[in-house]
């Protein structure tokens, strides 16, 4: 067990070392705005769905906002690619001298760009749909959506998981690219090929589904965390392996 100062020096060097991110990432945190104002250009035109009733064609347009959260998750993902790329690594040799604090550190990162990411997100796609009804007029839109307090604390709730998740999954594969390169290649290939063979095996995407059509919010949690825990600890063995090759 680690004595008190030890416990004092190993807090204070993950807190210099999540400090340092913040002020060494900046860039990656301010292209948040770049990536959600590509995602409420896309919202603004709408989601068109077309359904076929005896010969009758009915054409619907729904203004979601969901492209902006899609959009976020996908900045999530290219962050945790960023934080494990080996130039960044080498940006920093000289100043993390432990691997677990590094980890540590990489990890408050990460809650802190998600709950950014989330709460940024919703809170748009809900601007987003002012917008739209701004622009069109109450007299244009069928039916509007409202959105309790309550809904919209879930949403953000579920949409920071989505996040953590991503996040967590790209730094263990980002950490595993790492090992070799042709890994860049492997790694793709194989989450693809498990892709196919959810796809053929239970008739859909299982892989994504067991995520996005999960109704119990509960057992939602509970998948997402462990989820979340094994791709760390993924990404922490792969990481100690890195290092001991170095």
């Amino acid at each position: 067990m680690m004595s008190s100062v030890q416990q004092v020096n190993f807090h204070e060097a993950v807190q210099k070392q999540y400090s340092f991110k913040l002020k060494a990432y900046h860039n990656v945190i301010s292209s948040l705005i770049l990536f959600q104002l590509i995602g409420l250009i896309i919202s603004l035109f709408g989601e068109m769905s077309t359904i076929m009733i005896r010969h009758v064609v009915i054409t619907t347009n729904y203004f979601t906002g969901n492209m902006i959260i899609t959009f976020t998750w996908l900045w999530s993902l290219i962050a945790s690619f960023y934080l494990t790329n080996r130039a960044s690594k080498n940006m920093m040799f000289t100043f993390v001298t432990n691997k677990l604090t590094n980890h540590l550190a990489n990890f408050l990162f990460m809650l802190f760009i998600s709950l950014i990411g989330s709460v940024s997100a919703v809170l748009l796609t809900i601007a987003a749909r002012l917008i739209v009804f701004l622009w069109y007029g109450i007299d244009k839109i069928q039916l509007i959506a409202p959105v309790t307090l309550t809904e919209l604390v879930i949403t953000i709730f579920a949409t920071f998981l989505y996040h953590i998740l991503i996040f967590s999954f790209g730094y263990a594969i980002g950490e595993m690219i790492q090992i070799h390169k042709s890994f860049v290649w492997l790694v793709p290939l194989l989450l693809f090929t498990l892709l196919i063979l959810s796809v053929n095996m239970f008739g859909d995407d299982y892989v994504f589904s067991f995520y996005f059509l999960e109704t119990n919010l509960w057992l939602f949690i509970f998948k997402v965390l462990v989820s979340v825990f094994l791709f760390w600890v993924i990404a922490m063995t792969v990481g100690r392996r890195l290092e001991v090759r170095r």
